[in-house]
């Protein structure tokens, strides 16, 4: 995508305004896949289908980790990272074009984290 300052003034603008950017959050501990495996029974047990791409060698590097689909037509993107994770390149690239379409892409590093970006965005805050 070609970036115009319209665009970045525009996006940093949605950015301020959204409620719940990059919360503070305490990280759980251990590796992120655990967090993962949380998150996957989570939405499992509450009948939500998460998508969880497993194939990262295959697919386009980037995406978030979580796509987890809500009622009333609902999508919830959600990157993990560890305590010492940080976003590589691409998954800061597609952060930036999803997020000037209009899709905010949470970040959590805690199971807390994510019940509460869950919780939030059922209730339509």
């Amino acid at each position: 995508m070609n970036w115009t300052q319209k665009d970045i003034d525009e996006l940093r603008g949605r950015r301020a305004a959204c409620k719940d950017a990059d919360a503070e959050d305490t990280p759980d501990p251990g590796l992120e896949s655990g967090l993962q495996q949380k998150v996957l029974d989570y939405c499992k047990e509450n009948g939500w289908p998460c998508f969880h791409d497993r194939s990262r060698k295959k697919n386009e590097p980037g995406w978030p980790d979580n796509f987890i689909f809500l009622p009333g037509g609902k999508i919830v993107l959600i990157e993990l990272k560890s305590e010492s994770g940080t976003f590589r390149k691409e998954q800061k690239e597609k952060r930036l074009i999803l997020e000037y379409l209009g899709h905010h892409v949470f970040q959590a590093r805690s199971f807390k984290r994510v019940v509460e970006i869950i919780q939030r965005e059922l209730k339509g805050e």
